[in-house]
């Protein structure tokens, strides 16, 4: 079980095989932050965030841009998923575009490195069918 605290600071848990039986229901939310950026997150079908941009852009194409990398990562390998160990020694994943750029971060740490593999994995297999909404904030 993994535990992810949402923006609205409500924690919410799941578990990877939880979130692997419902890749067909990934969906993306593109929405305009407090700061006027445009923004977006991977969502499980349980609610769940999965990933984010990690960052605002100015345009609302830009952003859908850069969901669109992550929609192709899952068969594209020019976009690389790396795996790593943060600060508090929890595991992370980040997606980096052919020129280095982050594109995608996980939205939580894993305790073990196996179990960020497997959200990998997970998404991997079900994003390029994620649909994409945008939503007010």
């Amino acid at each position: 079980m993994f535990r992810v605290l949402t923006a609205a600071g409500i924690v919410v848990g799941f578990s990877v095989s939880a979130a692997s039986a419902q890749d067909t229901k990934l969906k993306f939310e593109l929405y305009k932050g407090k700061d006027d950026q445009f923004r977006w997150r991977l969502k499980a079908g349980n609610g769940a965030i999965l990933a984010t941009a990690g960052q605002g852009y100015k345009a609302a194409a830009d952003a859908k841009h850069g969901i669109e990398l992550v929609q192709k990562a899952g068969t594209d390998s020019k976009e690389k998923f790396e795996v790593y160990e943060d600060e508090k020694k929890e595991h992370r994943w980040r997606l980096k575009a052919a020129n280095g750029q982050v594109v995608a971060t996980s939205s939580e740490g894993y305790k073990a490195k196996a179990d960020a593999e497997k959200a990998v994995a997970s998404i991997k297999t079900g994003v390029a069918k994620a649909e994409v909404v945008e939503v007010k904030e």
